[in-house]
């Protein structure tokens, strides 16, 4: 089994734009209910996707999610506001190990933008009882303006008993909106509660480079599936204390999310 997780989810400060909160308007009211009825109408359709799996071949796999979070963290900071997020995506993936995905999720504004687009291709496999994979991303945010970004992502990971325990690599180099280096290291486990269909999972992670000065963050949680459906609950907390919003969106927070996966 190839363990890759984009840990979305978590954040950069994304460049030296800050995350300010706006008064509800009715463009953004419509953006909202697009994202819903998207949600509903992808998991309104899994066998259409199962099909195009089917029909692609079984060297292809087809896979999608949809789901709510409480507030969408990304390396410890709030970038929805500490207001409910909608997010889903979509992954190809290839018995070569090649994988390619898109994954979006509404956002407070940032640069001009509402919606955060997370677009990545890589690699992965197994090797000696160890997982991994290397996985280019780029960071759209329609609408924005000098936001965009890419990274490289590094992940191995390993079953040590009934518990997965792993380690993920992130850098982003110098760019025409970032001035210089910037890297995260995180270590991540998850751990099943016997065969009651629950977990517990948590990450600490370490952020260094041309946003943060060696931030840390940290996430604990419990977790349970049934079916295509997983609800999670966890604590999120980090120790950045910046001026302004960025200080306030990295205090600790309860998050609470449900996924649909097919």
């Amino acid at each position: 089994m190839i363990w890759f997780t984009l840990a979305y989810p978590e954040t950069f400060s994304r460049g030296s734009i800050a995350l300010g909160a706006e008064p509800m308007d009715l463009n953004k009211v419509t953006r909202v209910a697009a994202w819903s009825l998207l949600a509903a109408a992808i998991a309104a359709h899994p066998v259409q996707a199962e099909e195009a799996g089917e029909a692609a071949g079984t060297a292809w796999d087809i896979s999608g999610n949809v789901g709510v979070t409480s507030d969408y963290r990304f390396r410890g900071i709030s970038l929805s506001e500490k207001n409910p997020a909608i997010q889903g995506g979509v992954d190809v993936g290839h018995e070569s190990g090649l994988f390619a995905g898109i994954w979006a999720s509404s956002i407070s504004r940032y640069g001009g933008s509402h919606t955060e687009v997370d677009l990545y291709a890589g690699y992965g496999g197994s090797s000696a009882g160890i997982d991994y994979s290397v996985t280019a991303l780029a960071y759209v945010y329609p609408g924005g303006h000098g936001v965009d970004y890419a990274e490289l992502m590094g992940s191995l990971g390993t079953a040590i008993g009934p518990a997965t325990v792993g380690v993920d690599l992130g850098w982003v180099p110098k760019q025409d909106n970032f001035g210089g280096d910037n890297f995260y290291l995180a270590a991540k486990a998850e751990v099943p509660i016997g065969d009651t269909g629950a977990s517990l999972f948590g990450h600490f992670g370490r952020e260094n480079g041309d946003v943060y000065d060696c931030k840390l963050d940290w996430e604990a949680g419990v977790s349970y599936s049934t079916g295509a459906l997983t609800a999670s609950l966890s604590y999120v907390d980090s120790n950045y204390s910046g001026a302004g919003e960025a200080g306030r969106l990295a205090k600790a927070g309860a998050i609470a999310r449900l996924t649909a996966s097919f």
